[in-house]
C-alpha cells in the first residue's frame, strides 16, 4: 500500500525540495502551511512545466542535487481530479477521469483511505512514476465524497478496464518523461 520507506523519504525530501525552489522565497515565518506551499508550488509547476530546469539549476547552484529517480518522477507528474475507489491489499484504485485507464496506487507513507479519511472520493492529486509503480504525490485537495451508485459504477469501469488492459498496477522505472496514462 505504501512505498518502501527509505524510497518514501528520498522521494518527500527531493520533491519538497524542488518544489519548494519552484514556490519562491518562503520567508523565515511562513504564513502558510509547508503543505499549502506545496500545492500552489505543484500548481505552478502543472502551469509551467520549464519551472522544473530552473529549480533544478537554481538548487544546483546551493550544492544540492535532487536524485534522478525523483527529478523523472516530478517529470512525470500529473495532476488531475481522480476517482479515488478504494484500497486494496497491494494498492489504492484510482480512475482517470476520462474513464479511459485505472491505476494501482500506492501512498507515500500511508494508505490513501487514511489521508482522506475513507474511500469513494473525487480527489485532486498528483501521480507519478517512481520505484516501479504509481505514487500518489500526497498532496490532496478538492474532496467529492461518492455516493454508492457512482462508486458501483466505478467498480464496473475498474472491471472492464481489468479485462481490457486499462488497468496498470506497476510501471518501469525510467528517467524518461511518461505520464501515468501511457
Amino acid at each position: 500500500m505504501v512505498v518502501a520507506e527509505h524510497e518514501a523519504a528520498k522521494f518527500i525530501q527531493g520533491y519538497t525540495q524542488v518544489m519548494v525552489q519552484i514556490y519562491g522565497a518562503v520567508p523565515a515565518k511562513p504564513k502558510m502551511e509547508l503543505l499549502e506551499i506545496l500545492a500552489a508550488a505543484r500548481a505552478k509547476y502543472v502551469a509551467d512545466r520549464s519551472l522544473l530546469e530552473v529549480g533544478l539549476r537554481e538548487l544546483e547552484a546551493k550544492s544540492k542535487v535532487v536524485p534522478p529517480e525523483v527529478v523523472a518522477a516530478i517529470r512525470s507528474l500529473e495532476v488531475k481530479k481522480w476517482v479515488y475507489l478504494r484500497d486494496t491489499r497491494s494498492h489504492s484504485v484510482f480512475v482517470d477521469p476520462s474513464g479511459e485507464a485505472a491505476f494501482g496506487v500506492l501512498g507515500l507513507t500511508q494508505r490513501i483511505r487514511n489521508v482522506i479519511g475513507g474511500s469513494g472520493a473525487v480527489v485532486e492529486t498528483g501521480i507519478v512514476r517512481y520505484a516501479g509503480h504509481y505514487v500518489t504525490d500526497g498532496i490532496v485537495s478538492n474532496l467529492a465524497w461518492l455516493g454508492s451508485n457512482y462508486r458501483k459504477e466505478y467498480s464496473s469501469v475498474v472491471a472492464s478496464l481489468r479485462k481490457s488492459g486499462g488497468f496498470h498496477a506497476s510501471c518501469a522505472p525510467s528517467l524518461k518523461k511518461h505520464h501515468p496514462s501511457n
